[in-house]
């Protein structure tokens, strides 16, 4: 506000009663919900009002906080509501809107448009002296029409006042007035306004305090003595408001002094107006606001004054339908008139309206009898009538007269007659005259006053719907609006005759009832239906295709438009677009409307992000000098670090990460949703450096990265950097190749590989097969006597005869008898019925043997790593048990005599041997390896399992000396040697041999394998 600040303690000195500080004053600073005190722009009975800002973005509000009982009525607020809805449909600057009704810290408040301006009590300080006089005919007529003017326009759409007082009243800069509380005392109810009442201190010695007017000083006196009340009590106050003005005085009664008594130089005229207006008697008052304007215009002795074109403006703001101005300015008057009265001047201006029209055409008549008189011309008949124009019939002659203004003149010749008068939608009247002769100076008086034939008319339909009559001669009038409930009644504002009636709204198809008779001295209660013009509703938003829900029901896409629609005010429009935020709003339609709700461009659906980051082994300002340079990605969306978008994500599901040139964060996985507020804190790691290999042919390395096997696809390996990292690279029949790097982030280097072949067997020492792990002891060339002695106990025939046996070259043999994991991963599948991987492999063909050598044999050659002439094979019987003695000629490579502890066999030899260990500690074959080897380091050459050769059995051996002897073919029975678990000792010698089908499957027989010349 511009003016200065009222002053709290003497304005709400009304407000201050018997029960403290509950309807207590805020001062300025002090909080309110989410708004600041500005000042306090009155303080009242029912409502102090303050002008406040909001804490956040400082718009301006006037706020008005109810006295502290209004809350305790839970139907307040709902009346506040429809309020809110009454004030929407008024479109007149002096009435400010109401933008929202709400209950803060347990007190009902409402919210409006910033009020400026001054009080009516600070003008009146300001321009005028309070108790000596008053502001002067000049302002107390401006300001007392836009009152009046305004308080017409409420009233003229159901809404009044009731409670004045002077500091609910604004004066702005140019010169119109503003008025706060309309509606308020409704709102509250009599029950909450009478207990708020009697709550509070009437001030006894009000009238001395003539700087203000407050709630008692204007109310009414019906107000006062609880009699029912209506508008009248605003044309009341505006009274008093007006006389305060004027004269500086508070209106006393009874002994109301009028203001030429109390203001020198004051017309007369206003005596008269304030007469009427601070009549105590609401029937004799100004039964209307415009009344009252009509009056105030009157009291200005200058008709084209300044003052005449003030009130004159107030009564052109009355509203007129469009209906009424599309037939000119005559017509808008005269409807002005005909509703302006509200009661009284309702019927005269219908009457007079209607008599007028009756007879404006009427006949002109041969007068045989009587005639109207003539500028100097005296009549001897004087005839006074009710209504002021009639017509006046002499019986039984044809002259007939109108009456104009109540009074007819006329010369008559002598005689007795019988005059009839009538008026339209009256009753008719005869009275008898008797004309003497002719004397001079007679003049005989005739009064007739006619009843009006008046009928009383209901009409329930809309509300807000005008209602005409057409009468006989087509001449349409319109009667009013009807209410909120939707009826309209007029008392005795009709002649009784039969009419049509019109009655319309707009956005409604008009109804005209035709042929309807209204009868004297009856209601007449019409039900008047009005069909709604077809409304339409079409949506729009950007970008078009949003799904749109009237009321939850699915009307298509935007744009989109719903034909016949039903009006109401209850509609919410949605409005849904995938990946955006729904938009709603509520809109009233009206009957025949064609609305658009326009959404404009739509909200994406998005989440804020905070991200927060630093970089490994790097100083806090060493990290910022990177920022720059670092980048947020999300999903496929790349944003610098600290952009201003990252506050507007759009939601989904996402992984998210930070990287630099140099520096990467590991990514985390997030689902964000709309209005999402997520805090995410990174560490950017180095990012890796590069190895780029480059290998001879089609090499396919394995890489392992400080012992961990990584998988390579042909390309540049990734290895950390910034940090020691052990390269080991093999290649598949290659000897393994180890490099250390510590490398730079990005750092890319190149290693030709150059890649050195495994070598093979080396005469001479032990070897171990690449990939697979079979070991393999070397056997020596030499010479040794194959066979068993006669005098070795147990021997059998097919032991000799004794045979020198020379070997030219060395050979290697299998350290261990074939495993189970070891055949499986050649063959792919295990026979065996003892199972355990590190069991020999039992249940073995003799060919599925052989085919296990080839098989070896195709893939060292492949990789060029058997020396020339040599195979992967079964050994022969020599190479078997020359590698099994292991340089002795006992019947065991451990000696001379043997248990269950020397090997996997039975019993003990020789049968004499005292003690020993008579069995094994298991059933079936033991892990290779698990008794000592003999000198060349071979396991498991007696017992165990027996093992298959490459030869065809023979039943003797050659006997004599041989030099490196081929194995026998041509059988199908084949040599076994070295004995099995299921045997006995003197079965398991090195000297001993056995004979078993090519095609046995035997759990107790599998094999050994050797490196030997090719045979």
């Amino acid at each position: 506000m511009d003016n200065d600040e009222a002053n709290p303690e003497e304005s709400g000195r009304s407000a201050q009663n018997r029960e403290g500080l509950k309807h207590r004053i805020l001062k300025p600073g002090d909080s309110f919900g989410n708004f600041r005190v500005v000042k306090c722009i009155c303080a009242g009975l029912i409502t102090n009002y303050y002008h406040m800002q909001h804490i956040r973005d400082l718009h301006d509000v006037t706020v008005g906080i109810f006295h502290y009982r209004a809350a305790k009525d839970t139907k307040f607020l709902k009346r506040l509501e429809a309020l809110q809805k009454k004030v929407k449909t008024l479109d007149h600057e002096g009435v400010p809107k109401v933008h929202d009704y709400t209950e803060i810290d347990g007190q009902a408040c409402i919210f409006l448009d910033p009020i400026k301006g001054q009080t009516l009590s600070q003008y009146f300080d300001a321009h005028g002296s309070p108790g000596k006089e008053g502001m002067g005919v000049e302002i107390t007529t401006r300001i007392l029409a836009h009152l009046l003017g305004l308080l017409g326009y409420a009233h003229s759409h159901g809404l009044d006042h009731r409670d004045l007082d002077s500091d609910l009243i604004f004066i702005q800069e140019d010169g119109s007035v503003r008025v706060l509380g309309f509606g308020i005392k409704a709102a509250l109810s009599i029950e909450l306004f009478e207990s708020i009442v009697s709550a509070s201190v009437s001030p006894l010695f009000a009238n001395k305090t003539v700087g203000r007017l407050n709630s008692f000083d204007i109310m009414s006196p019906e107000y006062q003595s609880g009699l029912p009340e209506d508008t009248r009590v605003d044309v009341y106050c505006a009274g008093v408001i007006g006389y305060w003005l004027l004269t500086g005085q508070k209106p006393e009664h009874p002994n109301l002094l009028m203001p030429t008594a109390l203001v020198e130089g004051v017309p007369s005229r206003w005596d008269a107006f304030f007469t009427r207006i601070l009549e105590r008697n609401p029937d004799l008052r100004f039964q209307s606001c415009k009344m009252a304007l009509l009056a105030l215009k009157e009291t200005d002795d200058e008709p084209e004054s300044e003052r005449a074109g003030v009130v004159q403006r107030q009564i052109d703001r009355m509203p007129v339908p469009k209906s009424i101005r599309a037939r000119g300015e005559l017509a808008t008057r005269i409807y002005r008139l005909t509703v302006i009265g509200c009661i009284g001047l309702t019927l005269t201006a219908l009457a007079s309206f209607f008599l007028r029209v009756s007879f404006m055409e009427e006949k002109v008549y041969t007068k045989d009898v009587a005639q109207r008189i003539v500028e100097g011309q005296d009549s001897n008949l004087r005839i006074k009538v009710q209504p002021p124009v009639a017509k006046l019939v002499f019986k039984g002659f044809t002259e007939s007269f109108i009456a104009n203004e109540g009074l007819l003149e006329l010369r008559v010749a002598p005689g007795k007659y019988e005059v009839r008068a009538t008026a339209p939608h009256h009753f008719e009247d005869v009275q008898t005259i008797e004309i003497a002769a002719a004397e001079p100076g007679f003049v005989a008086d005739l009064e007739f006053e006619l009843k009006p034939a008046w009928t009383d008319i209901q009409i329930r339909s809309e509300p807000g719907a005008s209602v005409s009559v057409v009468d006989t001669r087509d001449t349409e009038i319109e009667l009013g609006f009807t209410n909120e409930e939707g009826i309209f009644f007029l008392k005795k504002g009709l002649f009784a005759g039969v009419y049509q009636i019109v009655v319309k709204k707009e956005g409604y198809q008009p109804t005209v009832l035709k042929n309807q008779e209204l009868d004297s001295g009856e209601v007449s209660v019409i039900e008047v239906e009005l069909a709604p013009l077809p409304a339409s509703l079409a949506v729009r938003t950007t970008p078009t295709g949003a799904r749109i829900l009237i009321n939850d029901i699915d009307v298509g896409l935007s744009p989109a438009t719903v034909d016949d629609i039903i009006p109401s005010d209850q509609y919410l429009i949605v409005a849904q677009l995938d990946d955006y935020r729904a938009m709603d709003r509520r809109v009233e339609i009206r009957a025949g409307e064609d609305i658009t709700v326009d959404f404009g461009e739509l909200t994406r659906r998005s989440a804020e992000l905070n991200i927060e980051i630093d970089f490994a082994g790097l100083s806090a300002s060493e990290s910022r000098l990177l920022h720059s340079d670092t980048v947020v990605t999300i999903g496929e969306l790349r944003y610098p670090y600290n952009s201003a978008e990252l506050k507007f994500i759009p939601e989904g599901e996402y992984m998210i990460h930070v990287e630099h040139a140099k520096y990467i964060s590991k990514a985390v996985q997030l689902t964000l949703e709309d209005r999402d507020v997520k805090k995410l804190e990174f560490t950017l790691l180095p990012r890796p450096a590069e190895v780029q290999l480059v290998l001879p042919g089609n090499l396919e390395p394995a890489i392992r990265l400080n012992r961990k096997q990584i998988e390579f696809t042909g390309e540049a390996v990734i290895i950390p950097a910034k940090e020691p990292v052990e390269f080991e690279l093999r290649i598949q029949n290659y000897l393994t190749m180890v490099r250390k790097f510590v490398l730079e982030p990005n750092e890319k280097v190149t290693w030709n590989v150059t890649p050195v072949p495994i070598p093979g067997p080396t005469e001479g020492q032990t070897w171990t097969m690449p990939y697979f792990g079979f070991k393999f002891a070397w056997v020596p060339p030499g010479e040794f006597t194959m066979g068993s002695p006669m005098v070795e106990q147990g021997r059998l025939p097919n032991e000799g005869p004794k045979t020198k046996v020379t070997f030219t070259k060395g050979f290697w043999a299998g350290i261990y008898e074939v495993s189970q994991a070891e055949f499986r991963e050649v063959v792919g599948r295990n026979p065996s019925e003892f199972r355990g991987a590190d069991k020999p492999v039992d249940s073995v063909l003799w060919q599925e043997a052989v085919d296990f050598c080839k098989t070896l044999t195709r893939m060292e050659r492949e990789a060029g790593r058997l020396p020339v002439g040599f195979v992967y094979r079964l050994p022969t019987e020599a190479e078997w048990e020359y590698a099994a003695r292991g340089k002795t000629i006992s019947p065991f490579h451990f000696g001379e005599t043997a248990d269950a502890t020397s090997g996997n066999f039975r019993g003990i030899y020789p049968r004499e041997l005292e003690g020993g260990q008579r069995a094994s500690q298991t059933y079936g074959s033991e892990s290779v390896g698990s008794y000592r080897p003999n000198a060349y380091g071979l396991y498991d050459v007696h017992g165990n399992i027996s093992e298959w050769t490459l030869e065809v059995y023979n039943g003797r051996l050659d006997g004599g000396q041989v030099v490196d002897p081929a194995p026998r073919t041509g059988g199908k029975r084949f040599a076994v040697r070295g004995g099995s678990w299921e045997d006995f000792a003197v079965r398991v010698r090195s000297a001993v041999r056995e004979d078993v089908r090519m095609d046995t499957e035997s759990n107790a027989i599998g094999f050994r394998v050797f490196i030997a010349p090719e045979k």
